[in-house]
Parts: C-alpha cells; structure tokens; sequence
C-alpha cells in the first residue's frame, strides 16, 4: 500500500509538497475507509483530489507518471547520452537548472512481514544526482543503499547491488538496474510499482482486451461492473477486422488489423425479451465506454489489492456512478484486499461526511507565482468541524482551491469595453 508520494521543483509543484495515504486517528468512518496494514498505522482506501482547472492536479499524476517511468523504466531502456524525461518548475530562475525530486513511501507483504520502503530520487535532465532505498521491517529503518552522482554505497542488506555499482549510466536508476540483473529485494519493488495504475480520463486510446479478459468468468465480472452503474448491457464480445489502407500516395496495399467491440442488449417481442442483439461500439454512449476503459483495471485493482490514480474521473460519468465506485474501494467486503483508489475529479457531491473522512479530501491551488499548493482538508489552516458540510463550503470558496468567476467575468468585461 501506498503511504506517502512527494515531490519537489516537477511540473507546477516547486515547493516539496507530500500526498498522504496514512489515515489520522480520526473514528469518523474508520471501519469503512480505513485498514490497518501493521498495529502502529492505518492507511485510507480512498482520496479525492480537487482543485480549479489548471491548479495543478494533472500534473500530480504526470508526476507520479514520470517518477514510474523512470525508476522501473530508465535501467533496460536508456541508452548512454539520453535525456531524462524531467519537467522542473518553469516559473522561476532559482528552479529552472535545479534537479527534481521525488519520494514515495510504500509498504510491500512478504509473507507474513510488512516491509516499509522509502525510495527516492533527485535527478535534472541529464543525470541522477541521488538516489536512496530504505526499509524498515520491525522498528529501526535501515539504508539499504544510497546513491550520490555515481558514487554508491550498498549495505549488507542489499547484497544484490555490490557487484553492479559500476553497471549503473548516469541517466539510470540504481533500482532498475539491479532489479534487470534479477536482484530478490529489487525485483519485487520494481513489480510493484509496475502494478500501479495511473489513467487518464480524458484519454482517447482504444478498448483492448487480453486474452483472459474474454474468458467467460471475467466477462461476466465486466458485465456485472458495467451493471452495477445501472447499464443496460447483457454482454459484449470482441471481432478482429482486417481492412486496406487505400490512401492515394501509397503505393503498396496495407492490410490493417483492429479489434472491434460490440455490446449486447436485450431484444424484445412487444414487452417480452426473446434474445440478444448486438449492437457496434459507435453505438453506445461515450460515458458507457469510458466506464468499460476504466473497468479491467479497477476489477484487477480489487482483485489484486494493488494501487490505482485515475486523473479527472468524472470526465463523461454521471455523479452516481463515480460515488458508487469510490463506495467499491470505500469496504471491506468489496475491497477485502484493501486496494487504495485515488481520483481528481469536479464531482462535489461525493464531498460530504457520508463518504469521505476529511483526510481523504485533497486539494491543489496555485498561487500568484504559479506553483501548486497541495493540502488536505484536515491541514486546512482554519480547522473543519466534522459535521461541516463540505461541498457547500468549497463552493462558497471557504476551503480555497476553486476558480475566481468573478474575476474573469470583470475581465471578460474590460474586454469589451
């Protein structure tokens, strides 16, 4: 599970900001929202993220993103010379030449041990500058390597890095590098952070399904989760088509092969249902398939217990849908695995104390320099009342974090003047 994400001078955020999955000692909600991981700490099973358009919360994800990519990625796949594929905040002359930095807290089960592991990274463009790799087993938390510029020091606890310092490129992950050459503890951070998720939901990329996602089992798991957002959808089935590329200024015929998927509906004589029939996927809604996109990953998410980051979720779902999955994540008897879903959305009317606890609730602001603010409800700087009514709140602009409307319309005036 997921403890803690920070970061420093990426994208919009120039000052260290920390994103917080540890649950405060607050009852409200606790046995839904919450899961205990050791006997010291509980972790929250959701957070939402809110903020006014470009405040920032995209670029929590992209960061998130750009971290993933490099430490499982840069090992096998950077070559000598390659820049690394870093943003620092852009707005200011002291940051612009400064190296990014990223932390992540998580906690990994193996056996009957929790593992707590603190991984971090400070890299600029053109090299790692440092890198670091904790753990903490029972109490004390121990170095399992660090890293400064190419110098690197790895304790007899990681054994699996003594041999490999001189193998690591500058633009590489230490990490990476020794999880490519199959190192025990390694491995197993690299799997995991491959098993996180991070979508987009304004992203346009097709619907593809793995073999085992056609099965009859999974199909009927999909199904059910398209239904559970009250969808009139009986099945659906998947037909590879093969067709020619004809463009004028191509010289040789191109044959292309896509998957096309068609939904199934109950078909009916008069009142009474007789069968089944299919209809193509530019038929449905665009809400019904962006919740097929988002539904391989979120029933695999359950099933497996694994983190999932889900940037602008209300994008083409109806509010219902997006509480009733946050409720998925929100129990133990639909998340016994206690997968932790996290989501940016506009949706307030799943900011209430019904649902969420108040660490659960985040915010992303910029102010007049242009970086982002990143803070939760209960580090909000007036203390909120439990009983408050929080979506009317942040409406009102009492919790910060939302457009200036009046502001633009007086501008929108000058305009015209």
């Amino acid at each position: 599970m997921i403890a803690e994400f920070t970061v420093e001078n990426v994208l919009s955020f120039k000052d260290r900001r920390t994103f917080s999955l540890i649950s405060t000692k607050d009852k409200e909600l606790s046995d839904s929202n919450t899961f205990e991981a050791d006997k010291k700490l509980r972790f929250l099973r959701s957070a939402v993220i809110y903020g006014a358009n470009a405040s920032g919360k995209s670029n929590f994800f992209n960061a998130l993103v750009s971290f993933l990519r490099f430490a499982v990625f840069s090992g096998p796949h950077k070559q000598v010379g390659d820049p690394i594929e870093i943003e620092p905040f852009t707005f200011s002359k002291q940051t612009e030449a400064m190296p990014s930095f990223f932390e992540i807290v998580f906690f990994i089960k193996d056996g009957d041990d929790t593992i707590r592991y603190r991984y971090g990274l400070l890299v600029s463009k053109k090299h790692v500058e440092a890198e670091y790799l904790f753990a903490v087993n029972n109490v004390r938390e121990i170095m399992l390597f660090e890293r400064k510029f190419q110098v690197i020091n790895c304790t007899a606890n990681f054994k699996e890095g003594a041999k490999l310092k001189s193998s690591v490129r500058n633009n590489s992950s230490f990490l990476s590098v020794c999880a490519l050459n199959n190192g025990e503890v390694s491995i197993q951070i690299i799997k995991y952070f491959r098993n996180m998720r991070v979508l987009y939901g304004t992203s346009n990329a097709p619907i593809i399904f793995k073999k085992e996602e056609l099965l009859p089992e999974h199909k009927k798991k999909t199904v059910d989760f398209l239904k559970y957002a009250d969808i009139q959808i009986t099945d659906f089935k998947t037909e590879r088509i093969t067709y020619s590329d004809d463009a004028p200024d191509t010289k040789t015929q191109t044959n292309i092969q896509h998957h096309n998927i068609l939904f199934g509906h109950t078909f009916f004589d008069e009142e009474t249902p007789v069968g089944e029939k299919f209809l193509e996927w530019i038929h449905e809604s665009s809400g019904t398939l962006r919740l097929l996109s988002y539904s391989n990953d979120i029933l695999s998410a359950l099933k497996e217990g694994t983190p999932i980051f889900i940037d602008e979720f209300d994008a083409l779902l109806h509010p219902l849908i997006i509480e009733g999955i946050v409720k998925l994540f929100n129990s133990s008897v639909t998340n016994p695995k206690n997968a932790q879903l996290v989501i940016s959305c506009h949706a307030v009317n799943i900011m209430n104390n019904k649902l969420l606890r108040r660490d659960q609730i985040w915010f992303c602001e910029k102010d007049q320099y242009g970086a982002t603010d990143l803070y939760s409800l209960v580090e909000y700087k007036e203390p909120v009342r439990k009983d408050a009514s929080y979506n009317k709140n942040y409406l009102h602009g009492k919790y910060g974090a939302i457009p200036y409307i009046d502001d633009i319309l007086f501008q929108v005036e000058l305009n015209r003047q």
